[in-house]
């Protein structure tokens, strides 16, 4: 799982935001669009076509995309560079026209060492700018290396990578290892997501309870020779819903700005805000991220490991959506039974 909030204070939010509003907090607000009362399917971006998704399609997938709810709103798609048939994508960042993916080789992992992978790709043409695999490598002796890459944020600190009991701090242009830690007691990285303030928020992943949230300053992390950070180490912890898979702190609409999750399965998706506003969302959505006022969000519904079993949908691997009609959306109708 994944996700990705925005950069530490107020200078990185408005880098993860660059057309998008600010309020006095520094917190993301989307600007209303003129139409933006209208019922959904009636305006938006969308629909996509199979033959606007930009980028090399998996030689497994074919056309057309399926119909999927709230397709009006699907402003852009892209297909993510060839990274082998085993990778599943999990956590986002994006900043202007990059993004980076996180993932994992899929069955992999019980046979130990590296499986998780980092790919940036640009957004305008869906091509790799840079990829590595094994990113994270054994930073201590004794510790496992990384096999999961659920979480991933982006702040002037670097690039944070993090899976269920790990973290790691990597440079964001060459990818490679600054630090590592372990996660203690209840801390787990299933996904990451930063606040307006700066504090890295570590989540965890169960698909039928909810997990803690844990907020951390990223100044306690890299205090020097520091090796683990628990739930001690936390300035506020609240409770993430069940089965959540990534998420960003933004205001979608209407405000106040908060934590937005993501749940799915590889046939399912949802934008989860609360109890009471649950959308249909991109199947198989992992990490998403807010940029120039629009919202991208990766799916792993085509990875080969899952599309290749049949019965998935046919989707973009990364997608950008419109939500300035979002309280208009179709309600989500998602089972949520994903998993870490």
């Amino acid at each position: 799982m994944s996700v990705q909030g925005g950069a530490a204070a107020l200078a990185v939010v408005l880098g993860l935001v660059t057309s998008a509003c600010t309020d006095a907090a520094g917190r993301e607000s989307i600007p209303p669009r003129a139409g933006a009362g209208t019922v959904a399917g009636a305006g938006g971006c969308g629909p996509v076509r199979y033959d606007d998704v930009r980028g090399p399609a998996p030689s497994y997938v074919d056309g057309p995309l399926a119909e999927i709810p709230n397709a009006h709103a699907l402003c852009r798609g892209r297909w993510l560079p060839a990274t082998g048939a085993r990778f599943v994508p999990q956590g986002l960042v994006v900043r202007g026209h990059r993004a980076w993916v996180s993932g994992y080789n899929h069955r992999s992992r019980a046979a130990g060492g590296d499986t998780c992978r980092v790919i940036v790709v640009d957004l305008r043409t869906g091509e790799e700018i840079r990829h590595r695999a094994a990113v994270a490598g054994v930073w201590r002796p004794g510790t496992p290396s990384c096999q999961h890459a659920g979480g991933l944020a982006l702040d002037r600190h670097g690039l944070w990578l993090a899976q269920r009991r790990k973290a790691w701090l990597l440079d964001p242009e060459t990818l490679d290892v600054r630090r590592g830690w372990s996660l203690t007691g209840r801390l787990r990285g299933s996904y990451l997501v930063t606040d307006p303030s700066g504090r890295l928020g570590f989540g965890g992943f169960h698909s039928e309870r909810s997990r803690p949230l844990h907020w951390l300053d990223p100044a306690v992390l890299l205090e020097p020779g520091r090796l683990e950070v628990g739930p001690d180490d936390a300035e506020e912890i609240r409770s993430g819903p069940p089965d959540a898979q990534g998420a960003v702190w933004a205001d979608l609409g209407p405000g106040p700005a908060q934590v937005w999750f993501t749940r799915s399965t590889t046939s399912c998706g949802e934008l989860w805000g609360g109890s009471r506003r649950r959308f249909a969302f991109l199947p198989g959505a992992e990490g998403l991220a807010v940029a120039r006022g629009k919202v991208w969000v990766v799916s792993e519904s085509t990875a080969a490991p899952y599309f290749r079993r049949g019965g998935r949908p046919v989707v973009p691997a990364l997608a950008q959506y419109d939500l300035r009609d979002l309280a208009r959306w179709e309600p989500s109708t998602c089972p949520a039974t994903g998993e870490d």
